[in-house]
C-alpha cells in the first residue's frame, strides 16, 4: 500500500470518527460556523504547496496531497468544534475564524522559516500580487453596479478577492517568476488571451472576476441572513480561488530561485 493510500485511509477514519462524535453530541453547525471555516482553506493551500516539494514516497507527504489534506483540515476544524463544545464556548464562529487565521499564518511562517533559501525578489513579487488583488477587488466593488456585493457581505467580497488573488498570483508567476500553469482550463484561457491581446493574464483576470460576479448574482439569498446551504456554496466558491492562490504564493517562495 502506498504512502498516499495509508494517509488517506487514516485521515478518513479519524474524520469520520470526529464527525460521528459531533453528531452524537448534537453540536449544531450553523451558517456562521460554516462561514468561519474560510481561513482554514488557506492552510490547505500552504500544505499542498509543501507537499509538492516533499519526497512523494514519504508518509508525511501523503497527508499533504489532495484530497487527503482537505480531510485532514476538516478533521482539525471538527476537533476544534468538539473542544469548544466541551468547554461550553458559545461564540464558536469567532473562535473558528480567529484560530483559522492564526494557524494559516503560523503554517505559512513556519514553512518560510524552514525553507533552505528564500529569494527576496520572490517575496517582493508575492507582495505585489497581494496588493494588486486588493486594488482590483476594491476597484470592482466600487465600479460594478451589483447589489450582490453588499447582500452577501464579507463572504461575497471574499469570493471576489480569492479569485482575483488567484489571477494576480498566476500572472506574477507566469510573467515575472518563470512559473508554468498546470491547470488545463486556466492554461487554455491564458493561451487564448495571448492570441488575441498582449497578455493572456488579463483575460484570465477578467474571467475570474466574471465568474465571481456570476456566482454572487445568481445566488439568491435573504438580504438579512443567508441560509446554511447558501453560505456553504459561497465558502466553496471562495475556496476555489483561495486554495490555488495561497498555493501559488507558497510554491513560488519555496521553489523559485
Amino acid at each position: 500500500m502506498s504512502a498516499f493510500s495509508i494517509a488517506f485511509a487514516l485521515t478518513a477514519v479519524v474524520g469520520a470518527l470526529l464527525a460521528w462524535i459531533l453528531h452524537r453530541r448534537r453540536v449544531v453547525v450553523a451558517a456562521d460556523e460554516i462561514a468561519a471555516t474560510l481561513p482554514w482553506f488557506g492552510i490547505v493551500g500552504v500544505a499542498v504547496a509543501v507537499g509538492r516539494t516533499a519526497p512523494s514516497s514519504s508518509l508525511s507527504a501523503g497527508f499533504l496531497k489532495s484530497p487527503t489534506v482537505y480531510l485532514a483540515v476538516g478533521s482539525l476544524v471538527t476537533g476544534l468544534w468538539l473542544v469548544l463544545d466541551t468547554a461550553g464556548v458559545d461564540d464558536t464562529s469567532r473562535w473558528t475564524v480567529h484560530s483559522g487565521v492564526l494557524v494559516a499564518i503560523g503554517a505559512a511562517s513556519g514553512t518560510l522559516l524552514a525553507a533552505e533559501a528564500i529569494q527576496m525578489h520572490v517575496l517582493a513579487w508575492n507582495v505585489v500580487a497581494v496588493v494588486l488583488a486588493v486594488a482590483v477587488t476594491g476597484l470592482v466593488l466600487q465600479t460594478v453596479p451589483d447589489t450582490r456585493w453588499s447582500t452577501h457581505g464579507w463572504l461575497g467580497t471574499g469570493v471576489l478577492f480569492a479569485h482575483v488573488l488567484d489571477a494576480t498570483t498566476t500572472g506574477v508567476g507566469l510573467e515575472r517568476l518563470g512559473a508554468t500553469e498546470r491547470n488545463p482550463v486556466s492554461a487554455t484561457i491564458i493561451q487564448l488571451g495571448d492570441g488575441i491581446g498582449p497578455s493572456g493574464v488579463v483575460l484570465f483576470l477578467l474571467v475570474k472576476v466574471m465568474v465571481a460576479s456570476f456566482v454572487l448574482t445568481v445566488l439568491d439569498t435573504d438580504p438579512d441572513r443567508a441560509g446554511r446551504d447558501t453560505v456553504t456554496f459561497l465558502v466553496v466558491a471562495a475556496a476555489a480561488g483561495l486554495v490555488p492562490a495561497v498555493h501559488n504564493l507558497t510554491l513560488f517562495a519555496l521553489t523559485v530561485r
